[in-house]
């Protein structure tokens, strides 16, 4: 008898030694999960992981775990697409969402061309994360976005949205089309002279000064001659033809930037304004020529 109990003592230890032994039998489920993403296994990973959502969802302890975004993950990693953009968005519903989810979602709905679910994704990313590292790195993605659906006064709200947004071209035109597109036409100057700095060449910039110089050259002209028609004397017409002097010269250094404007790019509005320009000049022909381009 006692030698039937000892055998038996010496069972039980020796299968508490073995089980312990093994590394799988040390694992919880979500580590046996993680473990099998780990290793390849990626159906038996999604597998373990939707079977501890469903136990989740049964005891009511969703919002303490981060279940649907390591499942959403592994869907990912197969291949499947809709199942992840599920996990992910449950993981969003239920609060648990790191600013990576975000970030992940937003870079399956730019992989798929859908842009308004990926701006539904990255907007929030923004609002309730601006000081993460998933945030930071998908601004400029959102200002892109703003830009492209003509939300410009979202775009000039999010300016700039990176460190060196300045010194990049695309973006800084993106920036410039908002601001001109809202009628924000303060520091404009500063912008078409910061983009012909980075592009001698940069069409935007370079039209945006060339009106800017017609303009001024305009009001000029319509004030000095309304000016001396208020006031027809000897005194007002030395005083128009000043004016008219700084008007012309300012419609000089319009006009090569306007007739470049159009060789480049055939713009009926630019062969507008070169017509107009030799109109002041007195230059019939040629405001005739450019009138009959602009039409």
């Amino acid at each position: 008898m006692q030698m039937k109990s000892f055998r038996w003592i010496i069972f039980i230890l020796l299968a508490f030694f073995l089980s312990n032994c093994n590394p799988a039998a040390k694992l919880t489920r979500t580590q046996q999960a993680q473990q099998a993403f780990e290793q390849g296994k990626l159906q038996e990973s999604l597998s373990l992981y939707e079977e501890l959502i469903a136990a989740d969802e049964a005891s009511g302890s969703v919002a303490e775990k981060n279940h649907y975004e390591q499942a959403a993950e592994v869907a990912e990693a197969l291949g499947l697409s809709d199942k992840a953009e599920s996990y992910y968005k449950l993981a969003i519903y239920h609060k648990t969402a790191r600013p990576e989810v975000y970030q992940k979602l937003g870079k399956l709905y730019r992989e798929q061309g859908n842009i308004s679910k990926e701006s539904g994704v990255l907007e929030p990313l923004e609002q309730q994360f601006p000081e993460s590292k998933a945030a930071k790195a998908e601004r400029t993605r959102l200002f892109e976005i703003y830009t492209e659906t003509a939300q410009w006064k979202k775009a000039i709200d999010l300016w700039p949205p990176n460190p060196v947004a300045e010194q990049d071209e695309h973006l800084l035109t993106a920036y410039f089309d908002a601001k001109q597109q809202s009628e924000q036409t303060e520091g404009l100057d500063k912008i078409a002279l910061q983009l012909l700095s980075l592009n001698p060449t940069h069409t935007e910039a370079r039209s945006w000064k060339a009106i800017q110089l017609y303009d001024k050259a305009e009001a000029r002209y319509q004030k000095e001659v309304q000016d001396y028609e208020n006031n027809k004397t000897r005194k007002q017409y030395n005083i128009m033809l000043k004016g008219l002097d700084a008007s012309t010269a300012d419609f000089k250094k319009a006009l090569p930037l306007f007739e470049n404007l159009y060789r480049e790019t055939q713009n009926k509005r630019f062969a507008l304004y070169i017509a107009n320009i030799y109109a002041r000049f007195g230059d019939a022909a040629n405001a005739e020529k450019y009138r009959k381009l602009s039409q």
